[in-house]
């Protein structure tokens, strides 16, 4: 499958509701090699500005969008986007590549659409996209970078229109990956045999433990990976395991809603003598989780249940609750772009909702004397600070323990917990607050 062919039917699968890792993962090894990257960034720069992408679609194209076959209106997403983003990417290559997918699936009848739309983007579009760009208005800045406008202003409300407008450029900015190394990983080490293998990364100078890379590759292909050395992970999201590891005096640690298991690894690796039970409400993911503590060699110190963490029991009284609680994921837009187009101000209340009732019931099997890990990937406060304020106003046991913020993106929240802004392509947006439980 060549490059354009495969950016096509990836991004087909994510308009039918699968994310988009998920679909490049299944097709990765019907990809030409060469061609790999290509698809991959085709698919991701597609769907970062999906909203700006449709605007300058509605404004060229003569015939209505909704109207369009679904292969034709993806053609010409997938085209716009690669026009704007692929700066070295030769025009005719492109398009000739999108019409011969479509000539191949059969769809014949919209070919000269495409190619006509297509030309005419390439000829007019710059001006008003510049123009966007260099607009003052938080919704063109919203546009521009990729934000549903609700969101922008959502921001705007809850912080201020300078720091919406910030958030919104940050959250539209291209991610990188960064590795997480295992206890015992020499960085130095691993990072002459990563670069050995013909690609770039060095160390972290925020965390130890974390090399930062100059692209996304495969993390199935990394050095390392399949030895358990090395998890692919935003920075940001491996403070949140340390924040409990920091504190932690023995006991039982309980992971509530432990997805595919990278904190609850991350967890097991960094205290070795600690047993974790982890629950989640996704068999599927319940499976991965698995699989990533056999990856990990930790399964024999981790305890799965498949349930609904409101209702299910740990097997002992936990002293450490990790509730890393499901969310908007609006701090990691720019790694997941998909999510943002699926997503609501309803959904943030529901969520909000949500948060409350697993927080109250962490507080409830904490042990006393324990402590609480409370976080998200939002940067939504409903989602956050609101809900920590929410449950501590029933619970005067409960007290929030200091935070060491080590980096100017890592602020505090208003007024629980730590915020830490989207603002380098390692570091995703993410909120975390730690309580205590008083005997």
């Amino acid at each position: 499958m060549r490059g354009l062919e495969a950016a096509l039917t990836i991004y087909g699968e994510v308009q039918n509701g699968a994310f988009a890792s998920e679909a490049l993962r299944k097709v990765y090894n019907n990809i030409a090699p060469a061609d790999r990257k290509l698809a991959a960034t085709l698919v991701y720069c597609t769907l970062r500005r999906q909203s700006l992408w449709k605007t300058v679609l509605l404004k060229y194209c003569k015939r209505n969008p909704r109207e369009l076959p679904p292969l034709t209106m993806n053609a010409l997403m997938v085209g716009i986007a690669g026009i704007v983003e692929l700066k070295h990417f030769a025009l005719p290559v492109l398009i000739n590549g999108l019409v011969q997918a479509i000539k191949n699936s059969g769809e014949t009848r919209d070919i000269g659409l495409v190619n006509a739309v297509l030309h005419t983007v390439a000829d007019e579009s710059q001006k008003f996209i510049e123009g966007l760009k260099k607009s003052s208005a938080l919704r063109d800045q919203a546009l521009y970078w990729g934000v549903p406008g609700w969101a922008a202003a959502l921001w705007s409300k809850e912080l201020s229109i300078p720091e919406a407008k910030r958030l919104v450029r940050a959250s539209g900015m291209k991610t990188y990956l960064s590795l997480r190394l295992s206890r015992g990983v020499d960085r130095s080490q691993y990072i002459e045999e990563y670069n050995a293998s013909g690609r770039k990364g060095w160390a972290s100078p925020f965390l130890e433990f974390s090399v930062r890379t100059a692209a996304n590759p495969y993390p199935v292909d990394l050095p390392g990976f399949g030895e358990g050395r090395i998890m692919p992970q935003s920075e940001s999201s491996m403070l949140v395991p340390e924040l409990i590891a920091k504190r932690w005096k023995g006991g039982r640690i309980l992971d509530m809603c432990c997805g595919r298991g990278v904190k609850t690894g991350q967890l097991a690796d960094i205290l070795p003598e600690a047993h974790i039970e982890a629950w989640d409400i996704s068999e599927g993911k319940i499976k991965s989780a698995r699989f990533e503590m056999m990856r990990m060699h930790t399964e024999e110190r981790v305890t799965f249940k498949t349930g609904d963490s409101l209702s299910l029991v740990p097997d002992e009284a936990p002293s450490a609750i990790l509730l890393d609680a499901p969310c908007t994921g609006s701090g990691t837009w720019g790694r997941h772009p998909e999510s943002k187009w699926r997503c609501s101000p309803e959904q943030v209340q529901q969520n909000s909702l949500l948060q409350k009732q697993l927080l109250e019931r962490a507080v409830s099997l904490a042990a006393p004397g324990g402590i609480i890990a409370y976080s998200t990937c939002s940067l939504f406060r409903d989602e956050n600070e609101k809900v920590i304020a929410d449950v501590m106003g029933r619970h005067p046991e409960l007290i929030e323990l200091p935070a060491e913020r080590t980096a100017k993106f890592m602020v505090k929240g208003k007024p629980y917990g730590t915020t830490v802004m989207p603002s380098l392509p390692w570091v995703d947006g993410f909120y975390m607050t730690l309580l205590a439980k008083r005997k």
